[in-house]
């Protein structure tokens, strides 16, 4: 239940601040008070659209605030548990709405997302204003409210993900047969690239060894003179470095029996003259291997010119071709399994649909026991609504194979006849705005029995009634309380006197600003609010009789119930 509510900044309110209790809570006051602004700020706490639209006219930054006390089996205390939120069985939810757009969101003093706060909030109150009035002429509501007063929604889940996995094997099985139309031209296109690319039979790397090689062949005659220059320089002219190391090696040689310190020096000569003749016989051999031939450049050019038009067409580099063969030859073994491959999706795709068909039928034969209670249960409410010659049918039409969608298989509709010897017709076409708000009474009468919502905000869902009808709603109200906490804002007398907690919603002028503000009556006070609603600006001592009469009548039934 919503215990409190903090609002700075937003729309008319500068602060205000209110502590509510369970049971049955009424708000009023003047059209204009503020009343709809307690509403729009318990949106923003559940996950609702923030727009800078609601900052109060030269603030920064709007926040509104709640603290709701959970049940300690609600999913949400479960959930909020899960995610380490979890803070005793109070929680806290804070959000910022700023006019630099750094919007913030706390639940128990931690950040989360606006979307984390609206799947959090979920089930935790139930809004209802004049817009579900049409709402619910909308049949596309109607199954959900059937589902969720026959507690089907699990079954509704079970169906829903059995039609998603027929659906994603229908996808497959239409790609399928796409492609298996498209096969044979498919085929005789990779058979012919892949012949044109194996008939070259490239290898990984070949074409940067090619164009090595080329280089080499190109460059034959420079390399062949270089070579043969360095030979004679290091070991075949009379003046070679291998000659001349040999003579200083002789010389240090004879130097020797005058100072053997010198042998290091002389070994070394030895050591690289050595060297320099190894380093001379693969010269002579380079020279060799390095000969102009005319016939390998031609086969090399004619190789890499092959090699350069398989990256043309199949590139950017050799290794993309060679890639783009692995993958070919895998798409044409594919495609010769294509027809086994369509068989087993196919096979697949009827057990998906027969299983989905008779969980949906499972389903249409839970709804249609759920929808003759839920008849019963909505003609007594409305009886008790000063509705006494209704007649509701819930319909529930299931089609075939051809309708099966992810909710099934069926078209539920609520009609209903207001009168006796009239028709029963959809709810658009026969109610009246009166009577729409009844029927939504007495839904929420209905589901509040099955439902864990905690908290039930009625926003003026009042419209187009009065008198005695009033009176049975209030009624209606104070009985739903006993089971949940009912937040309603009503112009009503007859309707606020059965409140538990009845809170004043009035502004002022302060300062050249408008002020709004909330207070909880005490008894004289409703006495005067009471009478205010039911008399006009001028509150006269048979208006406030009248008031003193509706509260007495109230709590004589509640205590003759209780």
């Amino acid at each position: 239940m919503l215990s409190y509510l903090s609002i700075r900044d937003f729309a008319i309110i500068d602060e205000l601040k209110v502590e509510f209790d369970g049971g049955f809570c009424v708000l009023t006051g003047e059209t204009g008070a503020g009343k709809s602004i307690l509403v729009q700020a318990l949106h923003l706490l559940l996950g609702g659209r923030a727009s800078h639209d609601l900052i109060r006219t030269d603030c920064d930054a709007a926040e509104v605030e709640g603290v709701f006390i959970l049940p300690r089996d609600s999913r949400m205390a479960a959930a909020l548990e899960q995610q380490g939120l979890a803070r005793g069985e109070e929680v806290t939810i804070r959000r910022t709405v700023s006019k630099s757009g750094r919007n913030r969101v706390f639940i128990n003093d931690h950040p989360v997302s606006a979307g984390a706060l609206a799947k959090l909030t979920a089930g935790l109150v139930d809004i209802s204003g004049q817009h579900e009035h049409v709402e619910l002429t909308n049949e596309e509501t109607h199954r959900e409210i059937l589902d969720g007063f026959g507690r089907l929604e699990g079954l509704a889940g079970e169906v829903r993900e059995a039609v998603m996995v027929l659906r994603a094997l229908q996808r497959q099985h239409r790609e399928l047969e796409e492609k298996d139309r498209e096969r044979a031209e498919r085929e005789e296109y990779l058979r012919f690239t892949l012949k044109r690319i194996e008939e070259i039979d490239p290898r990984p790397g070949e074409d940067e060894e090619l164009s090595k090689e080329r280089l080499r062949l190109r460059n034959a005659e420079k390399l062949s003179e270089g070579l043969h220059a360095s030979v004679g320089l290091v070991y075949q002219r009379e003046d070679s470095a291998v000659e001349l190391l040999g003579q200083a090696a002789r010389q240090l040689s004879a130097l020797l029996k005058f100072d053997a310190d010198l042998t290091g020096l002389h070994n070394r000569l030895e050591e690289a003259a050595r060297l320099l003749e190894d380093i001379s016989r693969d010269l002579e051999a380079s020279l060799q291997e390095r000969t102009s031939d005319p016939a390998r450049l031609e086969e090399v050019e004619d190789r890499l010119s092959a090699l350069k038009g398989l990256i043309r067409s199949h590139g950017p580099d050799l290794e993309a071709v060679l890639e783009k063969r692995t993958r070919m030859q895998a798409e044409l073994e594919a495609l010769g399994d294509l027809s086994q491959r369509l068989a087993d999706i196919e096979s697949r795709r009827a057990r998906a649909l027969e299983e989905a068909m008779q969980l949906a039928l499972k389903l249409s034969g839970k709804r249609k026991q759920a929808a003759r209670t839920l008849k019963k249960k909505l003609e007594s409410e409305l009886r008790s609504l000063a509705m006494e010659g209704a007649r509701v049918d819930v319909e529930v039409s299931p089609g075939g194979e051809d309708e099966l969608e992810e909710w099934g298989v069926d078209r539920v509709r609520f009609l209903l006849s207001a009168n006796p010897g009239e028709e029963i017709k959809p709810l658009a076409r026969v109610a009246s705005g009166g009577e729409l708000s009844r029927v939504l009474l007495a839904l929420k009468a209905v589901l509040s029995e099955v439902d864990r919502v905690p908290t039930y905000v009625f926003d003026e869902v009042d419209s187009g009634v009065g008198g005695a009808v009033a009176e049975v709603i209030g009624s209606k109200l104070s009985a739903v309380s006993a089971g949940h906490q009912v937040l309603c804002i009503t112009h009503l007398p007859q309707i606020a006197a059965w409140a538990a907690g009845h809170y004043s919603v009035h502004k002022h002028v302060a300062a050249g600003r408008t002020v709004c503000e909330i207070s909880r009556l005490e008894e004289k006070e409703r006495v005067e609010e009471l009478a205010r609603m039911a008399g006009g600006a001028k509150v006269t001592d048979k208006a406030r009789g009248h008031a003193r009469a509706l509260l007495s009548a109230a709590r004589a039934e509640r205590s003759m119930k209780t």
